[in-house]
């Protein structure tokens, strides 16, 4: 399992930081429909294409390759809210990885992650095939990073891992990666793994107490729960294809993302009121009026980012939506603008 969305902190950490280094609220917001009043809003949440969005402004506003390492080390384990004070009021390190996996869907990750044994080291295993080629090694660093961050946090800042794995190329040089993991970094690997001796899972959490462990882990239940309730198929659904610019699969595809059979999720979306082209069309056009607003792409363009293979497909659809064309509907938000 994954968060189907993250606490606004996972924007607003990294946000604060890189202000004080000269990125501008609209430089790393621009496209996420989100605003620093919204984002400071008690118990406010974002979806991962919204987060996915201001890493990409980040990247192009920064130059960084290496910025998912930089936004990894912005989420030290007490950001994380009752889920962070959960694992560290656990009487272990064993046991606190127990609640990270468990109440996995309130933390701050993009990936699956999974735990392995290895000869006597403990692999900590994290992938996932829902983003692009882009996205991927920028997701990849900071997954990472932000995992070793709630290591540290049981650990204390001396713990040190044995070795890490990344499935990507470095982006930056080695030394980078280096000075951000404290340990040998290996790449284009078979897995994204953080490597540890076993022997450190039996050490006691530095801030274990048992009596604030089980309140923290009531309310994570109730967190759960309420999450679970709140995000339904429709959202899921719109989600993951939001994740990889450009590219709009058939149902098939998406369904097997679930588990299901094309057929089932059929029915799951019926039984919300709509359909799978329906979803289709609504992002298309929403993420068309994102273009037309704030691009001077050419149509044509557009077209293709939108999956359309006829430019003239794409303007058909989007007369049908908007009742104009593409080159109509820029001229008029032009012409309100001045």
């Amino acid at each position: 399992m994954k968060p189907k969305y993250h606490s606004a902190k996972t924007i607003l950490a990294p946000l604060n930081k890189l202000r004080e280094e000269g990125i501008s609220v609209g430089q790393a917001l621009t496209g996420t429909g989100l605003s620093l009043s919204i984002l400071n809003k008690p118990e406010q949440h974002v979806s991962l294409s919204q987060e996915l969005m201001f890493l990409r402004n980040l990247r192009k506003a920064t130059a960084n390759p290496a910025i998912g390492l930089k936004v990894g080390a912005c989420y030290p384990l007490s950001l994380f809210g009752i889920y962070g004070y959960a694992l560290m009021s656990a009487a272990t390190v064993r046991d606190a990885l127990k609640l990270a996996y468990e109440y996995v869907e309130l933390s701050f990750a993009f990936f699956e992650h999974s735990l392995a044994f290895c000869g006597s080291h403990v692999v900590m295993n994290m992938t996932s095939n829902d983003y692009g080629s882009d996205d991927i090694a920028m997701l990849n660093e900071r997954e990472m990073i932000a995992t070793l961050m709630i290591l540290r946090g049981l650990m204390g800042d001396d713990f040190r891992l044995h070795s890490a794995t990344l499935r990507s190329a470095a982006s930056a040089p080695v030394f980078e990666y280096e000075k951000y993991f404290q340990c040998p970094v290996s790449f284009n690997a078979d897995d994204n793994a953080l490597i540890f001796p076993a022997e450190l899972l039996d050490i006691p959490v530095l801030q274990c107490d048992s009596d604030t462990a089980s309140l923290c882990i009531e309310r994570c239940e109730r967190l759960k729960a309420r999450l679970t309730e709140e995000y339904n198929i429709v959202d899921e659904v719109r989600e993951l294809i939001l994740l990889r610019p450009g590219y709009f699969p058939n149902i098939e595809e998406i369904s097997s993302k679930f588990n299901m059979s094309g057929r089932t999720l059929r029915r799951k979306l019926s039984a919300h009121g709509v359909g799978y082209q329906k979803i289709l069309d609504d992002l298309r056009f929403e993420l068309s009026r994102e273009y037309l607003y704030t691009t001077n792409i050419s149509v044509e363009q557009m077209s293709i980012l939108l999956g359309y293979s006829d430019p003239a497909h794409f303007s058909h659809a989007f007369r049908r939506w908007a009742g104009t064309s593409p080159s109509d509907f820029r001229s008029a938000f032009i012409a309100e603008s001045r």
